[in-house]
């Protein structure tokens, strides 16, 4: 009997069960589900709480609570993916289901007591999200159940929301193929695999409008519901991004880079917002907000130089990458919803910036990511904005050089280390005119666009300022040699420490030339007192003479000597000779008979 009221309850509140119900829970693969179940009567609080899907034999128990004690009826609820929780000062008890699976879609409902009374009804789609870029692949596995769907024909069709119709894509049955979408069809294919129980759907060259609601689907093409859903896809196909976009943003390494991203529908705050980074491969997150909590995905993130801050107020969030390098070059976008809706997106490329003088050299290590630049050539080239094109200065390659710029080929040299997947670029003897846009840039010759950019650096060259001479006069004339007049213009710090050192060596020169004429004063005053006492004698039996003294400057002051002229009046003999300090031009011109010795009598 009890049996008979549970299936009754069962069939007045899921008459038909469709495949997809009014008010049916979408969900992205990987999300979370949370539902609440209220529950009147003041004794339901010691009744048996449970969690129940419809399976179409019946329903299955996913968890159960029985006071405080659960007990967990599926592996997954074992597993700690299903849980149950009771709140009877709210009379209300919470599911909640976590990193959802395509195979948990499906119709639930929550109930009360030993008999299962329903309380609330969930019809729960779980799909599968897929972004692509124009021209890529997509291929999609499709689970499906028991022996109903075996032997079944099974198809891929496009959802189309306003109609509530499928359109039929492909299909494993071959007969029926007129509804088929011509634009597609040759370009998807579909294999059903029995043992595994799964169907494989594959699109190649994917354009820009095959973005849309998709459906693995049971195909029975004979019925008035033809097309049965087995499992959601949602798939956007973005245009493929140029190697250099309109309004790409440029920045210095070193430099910050701020990204404001708005988001409009009311309820999206709530919703998960991300910064990503497109690989080649796919996207790549670099940090997302859930809520108030950051989620940092690489090590530049985790180390704070990404950051991620939500403005609900004026609905946006902001993005800041500061410190960048040149690694950081690339595209990127920010998104929100574990879809990963794009909002806004950013070819940012990051530059290396030289400053030189003429004839210095400049030195450049280019880094190249992955194996696909391995062993590709590389090449230095000049990028030439006005005609958008980049001249080749040098390469790896040396069989193609008819195009290379004559003025810097010869000073420009390029080294690729493969193991350290470097490219080292040196240019020597810089000129004025190298001034420019360079790129460090993957070398393909013979194709269309035979320069792909990897790192672009921005050269200034100064022409030498004009020479500077310093000269101090210090009563001393001083000249430079010829040649020697000029020299680089010194910075302002360079002109102080001169200033003080000649300073210097002017005061130590004023020094010691007051030093030396003081004692030179001292001396000849001390010479002039002794002179005032000496008198000049004869010989024991001369007379005494009376003398005369003339102070004469000689010739060479530098000897410090003075000289003193005897002049003797008393009479002596013929034979006696004469002693007198002077000069031999001085002598007398009438001393033919006069025996006279001549002697120079210095004193100090």
């Amino acid at each position: 009997m009890e049996l008979r009221v549970v299936l009754l309850l069962l069939l007045l509140c899921f008459p038909g069960l469709q495949a997809q119900t009014p008010g049916e829970v979408s969900k992205r693969e990987g999300s979370n589900l949370s539902v609440l179940c209220p529950y009147l009567a003041e004794d339901e609080y010691r009744e048996l709480k449970s969690w129940c899907r419809w399976t179409g034999q019946g329903y299955q128990r996913q968890v159960v609570l029985m006071g405080t004690i659960t007990y967990p009826y599926t592996d997954r609820a074992r597993r700690g993916y299903v849980t149950i929780q009771d709140d009877p000062i709210h009379r209300n008890f919470s599911i909640t289901m976590t990193d959802l699976q395509v195979e948990d879609s499906g119709t639930y409902y929550c109930a009360y007591s030993h008999s299962n009374i329903p309380l609330k009804r969930i019809s729960l789609n779980v799909f599968k999200e897929f972004h692509k870029w124009e021209l890529d692949s997509l291929s999609v596995q499709c689970p499906y159940p028991g022996q109903v769907y075996l032997y079944g024909r099974k198809a891929w069709c496009r959802y189309v929301d306003q109609t509530g119709t499928c359109e039929l894509v492909v299909s494993t049955d071959t007969t029926y193929t007129w509804s088929i979408n011509k634009a597609q069809k040759d370009r998807a294919s579909i294999q059903d695999d029995t043992q595994k129980r799964t169907v494989t759907i594959t699109m190649e060259k994917l354009q820009a409008q095959d973005s849309g609601v998709y459906w693995c689907a049971l195909y029975t093409p004979y019925t008035a519901i033809h097309l049965t859903r087995l499992m959601e896809v949602r798939l956007s196909v973005d245009k493929r991004l140029q190697a250099q976009t309109p309004g790409e943003v440029s920045k210095r390494e070193g430099s910050n880079l701020s990204v404001l991203c708005p988001y409009l529908a009311e309820d999206e705050y709530r919703e998960l917002k991300s910064w990503c980074r497109w690989t080649g491969q796919g996207y790549q997150r670099q940090v997302v907000l859930m809520g108030t909590i950051t989620y940092p995905y690489t090590d530049r993130a985790r180390r704070g130089y990404v950051t991620i801050q939500d403005d609900p107020i004026h609905r946006n969030f902001s993005i800041t990458m500061t410190d960048l390098q040149v690694e950081d070059s690339g595209t990127y976008y920010c998104a929100y919803s574990h879809s990963n809706i794009p909002l806004k997106r950013i070819s940012l490329n990051v530059f290396k910036e030289f400053h030189k003088w003429e004839l210095d050299s400049l030195s450049v290590q280019c880094p190249y990511p992955g194996q696909v630049y391995l062993y590709g050539r590389k090449a230095w080239c000049r990028y030439v904005d006005q005609t958008g094109t980049c001249e080749l200065v040098v390469s790896t390659d040396t069989t193609y050089t008819w195009s290379i710029n004559k003025a810097q080929k010869d000073r420009a040299s390029i080294q690729d280390d493969t193991q350290k997947r470097t490219v080292t670029i040196t240019m020597e003897k810089l000129q004025a005119q190298d001034s420019g846009v360079y790129w460090c840039a993957l070398y393909t010759p013979y194709t269309a666009i035979h320069l792909t950019r990897l790192m672009e650096v921005r050269l200034s060259v100064d022409k030498r300022p004009a020479a500077t001479t310093l000269s101090v006069t210090t009563g001393m004339s001083q000249t430079n040699p010829p040649g020697n007049s000029t020299q680089p213009l010194p910075d302002v710090n360079t002109y102080i420490i001169i200033s003080v050192v000649l300073y210097l060596l002017l005061l130590l020169v004023v020094i010691i030339l007051i030093t030396s004429c003081i004692r030179h004063h001292k001396k000849l005053k001390r010479r002039g007192n002794r002179q005032a006492e000496d008198t000049c004698d004869k010989p024991e039996d001369t007379t005494q003479l009376e003398s005369t003294e003339r102070m004469g400057s000689p010739k060479d002051d530098s000897k410090d000597l003075k000289y003193v002229t005897l002049d003797f009046k008393s009479q002596r003999s013929p034979e006696e000779p004469l002693y007198c300090n002077v000069e031999p031009d001085q002598a007398p011109k009438n001393l033919k008979d006069e025996n006279v010795e001549y002697a120079i009598i210095a004193r100090d």
